[in-house]
């Protein structure tokens, strides 16, 4: 498209008439980078509303505001007065003459780095030189004083723009230091920088294309195509039509776009070499062979097709043979080896990626959009040089988060000064020498052997991974980025029983200790009658441990509730204690900062319930996501309850509908609030905080901080390290299962706990909203706004679920509609009476007397929605089209049935969703009094007197398949 212009603009030397203006404008959206830089401008502007961004230095903006200025000016001049004037063979060998710039930036800075007499340095200069001879090829090529400017101007101006990846950050000192550190300013500081300069390049490539379109036309026909737009042709003098100018556009863009999406996708799943590399090379030798191969054909044999004719518009047909001779010795069109040759040298990174999976896009390439034009050349040259990046930290940033609570003194370290290398005086860098240990960390009370099976087969399975693994890298020798190693501990709570001769362990240990012989003979075959264990007394009661088959370490730890406190929090403060503030600080206290740094860095704890179910893949995802940020303090999985009967299937579509909308919101406009305890990985320097872990085991003296910290220990661990500034992410590739409540009695139970911490944590989220902003990257005023919205609305949903039902009844039953004076009241009654009732009783009445009216109350009430929906479907039959029953049941239905509108999509794309959406009848049936009236009721009524946990006691057989 872009050489059509040779034809179409009526170039010097082409005496072409009728040419049409509209390609001027087709151009600048399509080709210099408009519709990029808008959807750069789009992202760079919602990072900058939603998240915690800072400003740049003055003399950094300045500087980067003119480097992007003039590769703007030099993009626009390439396209609008060199291709049309070079034709698209030559147009296509010039774009790998655009890396002049990165070609002396790359050598000074190695020079500086490796000495001049370096093999690599000797080659650098090579490169610079055949970048440089672009100026003896257009001595050569053309005596044209004004086109040598054009094309030499064109050409170091685009050059200007691919500085970053090939600047070394690791440089403090000097010239080099003051480049790195404004690279380093400017990485910090990009959204903000980029919003503003997207608008200005826009601003920039459009005056440079009126200039040139103003100057080949006047100034009416120029600004023609934008009024003549319903025309079938450009202009009345061009045989393009406007259906083939449409066509150019979509296509340039789309292929654009998704080619970016690609490489992108190619990156993050470590396949760049094949998906990344080799396609981007190889694009470039493709583009020539096409051209040349286009430019030889008859072009009477392509009039009729469009794409084509814009390809080889403007190019006489010759032979093979005088093609080649004509071409690339007449017109010394060799010289482009050297160009191709220097600029693989100079994108030589991009063979040797050292990435980790999963990495964010600002991580991968340095500027924040891709070119249009130079698709190929400028991926390349704009992926980050993974070799010249380290991992920075000040020793405050390295050990100030959890000195106090290892004891460490930095300044008795001999070793400290030792980590600052040459380049950098201030920073020690991260090593990667320690593999990734995983604790993992679960908590039982009275579960049954089923749901022990389940825990502990997913245990074993992780076993039998891991040694899979090692014996693999101890044996062949095989590099594992995904090693690790673990150990496995698990809290019983309520573990002992008293009699005349002493505490003796309950039954439920006994289960587990059964559940454990089976669950290794079900699951390696082996035929396995007891496993040896270790007894060790300890202050809190004992500890077994056993070796398991891949001679990974299992612990239970058994809790004497005369000893210790019991309950879950309880149980996550004694393994938080024990493994991070006593095993791990034995473990690393003789080892330099740097080492210790490595360590805790690559620690995480692995929270879970009893009855957990996952499988070794899902817990690697879930670290990959922790590797790729250091900020990330949490990172929890696509939970699936499991169980039978009618309350498992309305869950399941409230937990889908959860997790694929509202921790998708919340990851969007902020951060995710909740990581849940079930299926949960920590990082374990984020809990090391001083005011996480000490804040999370305060007594609880308040109502507040009882129904925060006793009533959602989960969330309240959560806000703890929000307010840290770590971020919690959510991976919904990271599958696991849990056992949910099967009955009423259980569900109420359940969630009688977890409405009341939500909203007491949600209130102070909004209260120390401040702090949230201030403290994490990701908070911002609109993202506290937004939860206020949902805070306030929490509170009213009760009144309105009243309003909405009695307005649906007043409508649905004939007697009340019929009744102009009182039918209102009388449907406010039927409605309103019950809920007053079960007010009274959640107030006066004992807990159990709650639960049971909660049930019955939610059967009538489903029975009651089902008639209330029939009737109201019968009324709008009869109705004209906009009338009020059609508002009343959007309002009514609406909320519930988009969340069962969006799941099909959602289902579609994961094949554990298979039935979610047949569950969203019994969704729609219950959810509007159950989520928003009798959660509120029951939970406030008697918060105290709640158990941990679901509550459950199963006597069935069955055992989760996998």
């Amino acid at each position: 498209m872009t050489t059509q212009i040779r034809t179409l603009l009526d170039t010097p030397g082409n005496d072409v008439v009728g040419a049409s203006a509209i390609w001027y404008w087709i151009l600048w959206l399509c080709v210099s980078d408009c519709v990029p830089l808008l959807i750069s401008l789009y992202r760079c502007f919602m990072i900058v509303l939603f998240r915690k961004t800072k400003w740049p230095s003055k003399s950094v903006f300045l500087s980067v505001a003119l480097i992007e200025t003039a590769h703007s000016v030099g993009l626009s001049i390439f396209v609008f007065q060199v291709l049309p004037n070079v034709g698209p063979l030559m147009g296509v060998l010039l774009m790998t003459a655009v890396a002049l710039v990165p070609s002396i930036i790359l050598t000074l800075f190695r020079a500086q780095r490796d000495g001049l007499r370096t093999g690599k340095t000797v080659i650098d200069v090579l490169a610079i030189g055949m970048q440089g001879s672009i100026f003896v090829w257009l001595y050569f090529y053309t005596a044209n004083t004004e086109m040598i400017i054009w094309i030499s101007a064109s050409l170091v101006l685009i050059s200007f723009g691919f500085w970053e990846s090939v600047s070394d950050e690791r440089f403090t000192t000097g010239v080099f230091g003051t480049i790195s550190r404004a690279k380093q300013n400017l990485n910090s500081a990009r959204y903000r920088t980029y919003t503003i300069l997207n608008i200005w390049k826009i601003c920039v490539s459009f005056g440079v294309m009126v200039y040139f379109g103003v100057t080949k036309y006047n100034l009416a026909i120029f600004f023609k195509p934008l009024s003549g737009l319903n025309n079938n042709v450009a202009d009345e003098s061009s045989t393009i039509s406007h259906r083939d100018v449409y066509w150019s556009f979509f296509l340039q863009t789309i292929s654009s776009f998704v080619g970016y999406i690609v490489a992108v996708f190619a990156v993050r799943t470590q396949i760049q070499i094949v998906g990344f590399t080799l396609p981007l090379v190889t694009s470039h030798l493709v583009s020539i062979v096409a051209v040349f191969l286009m430019s030889c054909l008859n072009t009477e044999d392509i009039s009729h097709n469009f794409i084509h004719r814009i390809a080889v518009a403007g190019n006489e047909c010759h032979p093979v043979g005088q093609f080649i001779g004509t071409f690339f010795i007449s017109n010394y069109a060799w010289f482009s080896v050297f160009w191709f040759v220097s600029f693989l040298w100079i994108a030589g990174h991009i063979w040797f990626p050292n990435i980790e999976k999963l990495a964010k896009s600002s991580r991968i390439f340095c500027r924040p959009f891709y070119c249009n034009l130079l698709f190929a050349e400028s991926l390349m040259l704009n992926r980050i040089n993974d070799h010249i990046l380290t991992d920075k930290f000040t020793a405050e940033e390295v050990m100030g988060s959890y000195l106090s609570l290892l004891s460490i003194d930095i300044n008795k370290s001999q070793s400290f000064h030792d980590i600052s290398s040459p380049l950098c005086d201030n920073h020690v860098t991260k090593g990667d020498k320690k593999p990734t240990k995983i604790f993992l960390c679960a908590t039982m009370w009275h579960e049954n052997e089923n749901e022990m099976l389940n825990l502990l087969k997913s245990i074993l399975r992780l076993d039998k991974d891991q040694s899979a693994r090692r014996l693999a890298k101890t044996y062949f020798g095989k590099i594992d980025t995904d090693y690790y190693e673990f150990e496995a501990h698990i809290l019983f709570d309520d573990a002992f029983e008293p009699t005349p001769e002493g505490d003796v362990i309950n039954e439920f240990v006994v289960f587990f200790m059964d559940s454990l012989v089976k669950a290794i003979r079900n699951l390696n075959g082996v035929p396995v009658t007891e496993l040896p264990f270790v007894k060790i007394p300890t202050p809190h009661g004992g500890r077994l441990e056993w070796t398991l088959p891949g001679d990974n370490r299992l612990t239970l730890h058994l809790k004497n509730k005369l000893f210790v406190r019991h309950r879950k929090r309880w149980s996550q403060v004694m393994y938080m204690y024990y493994l991070l503030a006593w095993k791990l600080k034995n473990e690393i206290q003789h080892d330099t900062p740097e080492h210790q740094h490595s360590i805790v860095q690559k620690t995480f704890i692995l929270a879970l319930d009893g009855d957990s179910n996952f499988r070794p893949r899902a817990v690697l995802q879930l670290v990959d996501l922790m590797k790729r940020d250091k900020k990330v303090g949490a990172a929890c999985g696509r939970i699936h309850p499991i169980g039978t009967g009618p309350m498992v299937w309305y869950q399941k579509f409230e937990y889908a509908t959860g997790h694929w909308f509202q921790k998708a919101a919340e990851h969007v406009f902020g951060c995710v609030l909740c990581s849940p305890g079930c299926f949960s990985l920590f990082r374990a320097n984020a809990i090391m905080s001083p005011n996480v872990m000490s804040k999370y085991t305060v007594n609880a003296t308040t109502p507040k901080e009882y129904l925060q910290c006793d009533q959602g220990e989960d969330r309240w661990l959560c806000t703890l390290m929000l307010k840290q500034g770590f971020r919690i992410e959510y991976c919904a590739a990271s599958d696991a299962k849990t056992y949910s409540p099967e009955s009423l009695h259980e569900f109420f139970n359940q969630r009688r706990r977890w409405m009341p911490s939500t909203i007491a944590n949600n209130f102070d989220l909004i209260m120390d909203g401040k702090l949230f902003v201030a403290q994490n990257e990701t908070f911002s005023w609109l993202y506290i706004a937004y939860q206020s919205a949902l805070f306030c609305i929490s509170l009213i949903a009760p009144s309105i679920v009243i309003l909405l039902l009695t307005g649906a009844c007043a409508s649905a039953v004939p007697a009340f509609r019929r009744d102009k004076v009182y039918g209102i009241w009388k449907s406010l009654g039927l409605v309103g009476g019950p809920v007053v009732f079960y007010a009274i009783i959640c107030l006066k009445a004992k807990r159990e007397m709650q639960l049971q009216m909660a049930s019955v109350l939610t059967v009538l009430y489903s029975i009651f929605m089902l008639l209330v929906g029939i009737g109201m479907t019968l009324v709008l039959s009869q109705s004209v089209f906009c009338a009020p029953g059609h508002f009343l049941v959007f309002f009514y239905y609406g909320p519930v049935c988009s969340r069962s509108a969006g799941t099909p999509i959602r289902s579609n794309l994961s094949p554990t969703h298979d039935m979610v959406l047949a569950f969203g009848s019994i969704h729609v049936c219950i959810a509007l009094h159950i989520r928003d009236l009798q959660y509120a009721l029951c939970g406030l009524g008697n918060s105290r007197k709640t158990a941990t946990g679901t509550g459950k006691r199963r006597t069935s057989d069955k055992v989760d398949p996998d």
